[in-house]
């Protein structure tokens, strides 16, 4: 099987690339198994000093895949809550990884996509890039972590009207919110990320790792939990016949060759 996530690296930053744009970078439970065994590479590999999180292709990620959602509801295998619980430890190795972590996003951020780049510690986005989030219309709640990172960078009330609006926010949007701290021309996102890497690098490592702990700690208490409650949440709307509707509905309008996403 041809692998879904490759790690390279530039000097002491390693480059984590999400490199399955035929499916538009869709996150199943082979994608977040080996993304999850990546991150472990990194966190083993003492001379890693910051990490990009990158895709190819023209979407950064277009979420959970819908058709293997709607199949394991059919087949009421438990495979959702499978996938649910593979995408949350990566969230969790990701937030817990003792250097910073930079999201590249150089196109839309859909669902799933849009809470793994808030997993990460800082986004440079492409003037381009789009962060969608379609929970609400499909009928169900997020998952990912997105309620956490939404509600603590935005506060309550600004991060329920994201999370219940339609659309997406543009990367001016989300700038102007700090939830992008970059916003670059397309020719300039993979530059403009490793320059901000790099900075971080020059920076000495004891004091980066102490930095992300201490925020880390002050930020993310709770989030463990939250993202089981959050999981359990997203599970009973699952079962909602309204939920398998819409999910029938949109997966049936999905044009040949363009991933689905929630």
């Amino acid at each position: 099987m041809e692998s879904k996530i490759t790690l390279t690296s530039n000097g002491d930053i390693a480059v984590v690339t999400m490199s399955n744009p035929e499916q538009a970078n869709a996150i199943d439970i082979p994608f977040c198994d080996e993304l999850l065994r990546v991150l472990d590479d990194i966190r083993n590999t003492p001379r890693f000093r910051a990490v990009i999180l990158q895709a190819t292709g023209k979407i950064f990620s277009a979420g959970g895949n819908l058709v293997q959602i709607l199949e394991g509801l059919e087949n009421a295998d438990g495979s959702l809550e499978k996938l649910i619980n593979a995408l949350h430890a990566v969230i969790l190795s990701i937030r817990r990884l003792p250097i910073p972590v930079i999201a590249s996003v150089q196109g839309a951020a859909a669902g799933a996509g849009f809470s793994l780049a808030m997993a990460c510690d800082w986004v440079v986005a492409s003037k381009s890039a789009r962060f969608v989030v379609g929970y609400a219309q499909l009928g169900t709640s997020s998952d990912g972590g997105l309620s956490f990172h939404l509600a603590r960078r935005l506060g309550s009330a600004r991060a329920l009207q994201i999370l219940l609006g339609s659309g997406a926010l543009s990367a001016d949007e989300a700038g102007a919110l700090g939830l992008v701290q970059c916003v670059s021309d397309p020719s300039a996102v993979e530059g403009d990320t490793l320059a901000l890497a790099r900075k971080v690098i020059e920076t000495p490592g004891a004091a980066v790792r102490e930095f992300k702990s201490l925020v880390g700690e002050a930020s993310e208490s709770g989030l463990e939990q939250h993202l089981e409650r959050e999981k359990q949440a997203f599970l009973r709307c699952a079962l909602t016949d309204e939920f398998r509707q819409r999910v029938t509905d949109f997966v049936g309008r999905s044009s040949p060759g363009k991933a689905p996403k929630n």
